[in-house]
């Protein structure tokens, strides 16, 4: 995956965001445990960074993943790593599977709010006593009707002090354990659902961390992300696709007066070579819906075009 002039604009705007809006803070947000994910993120959000690669018909850019990546590399020159964690919760770890899977009328309650930065999103999968090891969890949905009423607890949730809403892991069923989970979308406000304390860490400081308790918490099953018991796989297809942060800037890797391995360039004539043959052609222009604005922002000699490679 090769990176182009189309990317350039909106990674120097992210550049000036980071660069104005977060640096200057992380210091204070750190010192108080906490940052004000709202209005960061709702900024990010109007200027079309909280879905790059997300469905257009619900706010996203409709972009290819190249674009992600590019985001996670540049919020690598945030000053802390918390912020960049909790928006690598909001992009890539609560929502790729509401926008994957998710019906119509669930993505359009859950999924465009926090797109447009106008909730913020948490994942609840880790338990007390299943952290990695998902299969584990003991959090149950049960039916009732057209509801599930969920019971249980969620350990070291990232963002759920300030969430409005939990991208919630449950098991709905008695059968195997890789086949009997569902994704919920669970609003913060539901009746029963009480942040019981946020954690105090050592690092990380400036993302809030939250214990959750769910007490006969009621939820419509129309809530529910794609089929009852596919919910151990959904998630492992959006584990997969988190990243925050985790690459430094362009500005900060290798140069030509950096040391370089002395095998440095069999490995790049291998990538060459491997790129030519696999990597996807960027070949046509997509003009952007009209209830997109961030693109007139990010480009000026193209102001309502971007690149997209073909699937």
């Amino acid at each position: 995956m090769l990176f182009t002039a189309d990317h350039d604009e909106p990674r120097r705007i992210l550049q000036k965001f980071i660069a104005a809006e977060i640096n200057p803070f992380v210091d204070e947000w750190e010192s108080n445990g906490i940052f004000p994910a709202h209005e960061l993120f709702k900024k990010l959000g109007d200027l079309g960074f909280l879905g790059l690669n997300k469905p257009v018909e619900f706010g996203g850019q409709g972009l290819d993943y190249s674009y992600a990546l590019m985001m996670a590399e540049e919020l690598g020159a945030i000053k802390c790593g918390g912020v960049p964690m909790a928006i690598g919760v909001q992009t890539d770890m609560a929502t790729p599977a509401l926008a994957r899977f998710g019906s119509d009328e669930v993505r359009r309650e859950f999924l465009s709010p926090a797109i447009a930065g106008d909730a913020v999103a948490c994942v609840g999968v880790s338990e007390p006593g299943a952290g990695s090891d998902v299969a584990s969890i003991k959090t149950q949905a049960r039916s009732d009707g057209d509801d599930y009423v969920i019971n249980g607890g969620k350990m070291w949730i990232t963002n759920g002090v300030q969430a409005d809403w939990i991208c919630l892991l449950a098991n709905t069923s008695d059968d195997q354990v890789h086949r009997n989970k569902s994704l919920i979308c669970v609003p913060m406000k539901a009746k029963g659902v009480q942040v019981a304390r946020k954690l105090d860490k050592m690092g990380m400081r400036s993302s809030d961390t939250a214990q959750i308790f769910f007490d006969n918490v009621r939820v419509p099953k129309r809530n529910r992300i794609g089929e009852e018991g596919k919910g151990f796989t959904y998630q492992m297809v959006q584990s997969r696709r988190s990243g925050c942060g985790a690459r430094p800037p362009a500005s900060r890797r290798m140069n030509s007066s950096s040391p370089r391995p002395s095998n440095t360039r069999a490995i790049e004539r291998r990538s060459e070579s491997r790129s030519s043959t696999t990597r996807p052609s960027i070949s046509s222009w997509r003009r952007c819906r009209p209830r997109s604005n961030c693109c007139a922002r990010w480009s000026t000699a193209r102001p309502r075009r971007w690149s997209r490679a073909k699937t």
